[in-house]
């Protein structure tokens, strides 16, 4: 009998903590980002937070950056494309890489 996988607690949960900022938190709910702020100033904070889960120097295809992203949000396309407008990842023929 194979035993199943333990679950994987998602990367958020893991860096709730360092996020000191409770402006930022207003805008998450149990991990998620639940509203991406319209203010640019907190919208770049809370994207910074979302790319910390992204290892530095690492190519990601766009199904892994989806994998990373869809815990955290519903929207992955409009994540990823804030995510790439605000130089925190950059896109290159469908490869990502964090900045």
């Amino acid at each position: 009998m194979v035993e199943p996988k333990p679950a994987r607690k998602s990367g958020n949960a893991l860096r709730r903590e360092r996020i000191d900022d409770p402006d930022l938190w207003r805008f998450f709910r149990d991990g998620r980002l639940e509203t991406v702020p319209a203010a640019r100033p907190m919208r770049r904070r809370a994207l910074e937070h979302v790319a910390a889960h992204f290892d530095d120097g690492r190519d990601y295809s766009e199904r892994e950056v989806n994998a990373i992203l869809f815990p955290l949000h519903s929207d992955v396309a409009s994540l990823r494309r804030y995510l790439v407008d605000e130089g925190l990842l950059t896109r290159d023929h469908g490869t990502y890489r964090r900045v």
